[in-house]
């Protein structure tokens, strides 16, 4: 049998790979955008359920792959006097995608086409949220 992934590679490589792993499906990729964009209140499964079309099982499995990876951070809240598991984005792993596009941006020789400007536009996005997410540090 060969080696793992954890013998092979440096454990922030592996890290920033499970998390560019995490968003890598369209169903994550929204509920990290919603979970994000959520500034005045965090998010229950229920509230990310509304935004996304899918069962509540499915929706369950994705929302467990992002909190496995770290992307995201849950607390358990009461409202109306109900348990509700709430969502969060970690700031910390948000920042290892930010970081990682950064160096490609700067170490990229791509000539300036729709890609770059894309990419770019994501980059802006995620700035836009981390610096938002500095509030939740603790």
């Amino acid at each position: 049998m060969g080696a793992t992934k954890h013998e092979i590679y440096r454990k922030d490589v592996v890290k920033i790979a499970e998390l560019l792993k995490a968003i890598a499906h369209p169903a994550r990729l929204k509920a990290v955008l919603l979970i994000a964009n959520s500034t005045d209140e965090d998010l229950t499964a229920k509230d990310i359920q509304k935004e996304i079309p899918l069962s509540q099982s499915t929706i369950a499995q994705h929302l467990k792959q992002l909190r496995d990876s770290g992307l995201v951070e849950t607390q358990l809240r009461t409202i109306d006097k109900v348990n509700h598991l709430c969502y969060r984005i970690n700031l910390q792993a948000l920042n290892q995608i930010k970081k990682l596009i950064e160096l490609l941006i700067k170490k990229s020789t791509i000539k300036q086409d729709d890609n770059v400007e894309t990419l770019r536009n994501f980059y802006s996005k995620l700035q836009a949220i981390t610096n938002w997410n500095q509030s939740f540090e603790s």
